[in-house]
């Protein structure tokens, strides 16, 4: 496989690394929310330690299944570059040091191919962000513009998700949308089909 979308880094999420994280909180909270995850708990920027030292975490979550408590590692990179296989080893050996089961990087930019490789060999899940404005038509009057909620276009904008995540797993052989889920971006249209039979009889 060739290094997956290398030239996105034009399209980077254009927000600070905090703001990331804590989309990156979110997204998890959601994806927890969907599959009914029991006993889940979810920790922003956490400080570990660890024998060999103290390990600072963007996200730690947990869950309970079959009695036993699963622990998830992720980290969230805002890199302008596709991440490099080094970093995700990186991350495999946190997993071990901190005895965790689950590891999950998430990021702004794309994975190298070599990087995808390891990380379905090692079962790390990687996900892709990217800012929504790369994935949708344009129908803005420009920034300061007012949004007309009577204009269907208009609205699918101002309500379309900011954000939107592809998930690349051991799982799966090409990546996979992770958010938004398909009942939000329904919800969505389903409202914008309203208002064109009301303004246009469609």
């Amino acid at each position: 496989m060739n290094d997956f979308m290398e030239d996105t880094q034009d399209y980077v999420c254009s927000i600070s690394p905090t703001e990331f994280e804590e989309f990156c909180v979110e997204l998890c909270k959601n994806y927890a929310y969907e599959e009914h995850l029991q006993d889940f708990i979810i920790k922003h920027n956490v400080k570990q330690k660890t024998p060999d030292g103290f390990y600072q975490l963007d996200i730690f979550a947990s869950f309970t299944a079959l009695n036993v408590e699963f622990k998830i590692l992720c980290e969230c990179k805002q890199y302008t570059s596709p991440v490099k296989r080094e970093r995700v080893e990186i991350l495999n050996s946190r997993l071990k040091s901190l005895g965790i089961h689950k590891g999950i990087l998430l990021s702004t930019s794309g994975f190298q191919s070599g990087a995808i490789q390891y990380a379905k060999t090692h079962s790390i899940a990687l996900i892709q962000v990217f800012d929504h404005s790369c994935l949708k038509f344009s129908h803005s009057g420009g920034p300061d513009a007012k949004v007309d909620e009577s204009d269907p276009l208009k609205y699918i904008e101002a309500h379309w998700p900011l954000y939107r995540a592809i998930c690349f797993s051991d799982k799966t052989e090409e990546p996979v949308v992770l958010y938004p889920k398909s009942e939000i971006v329904a919800a969505i249209y389903e409202e914008a089909y309203k208002l064109l039979k009301e303004k246009y009889g469609i």
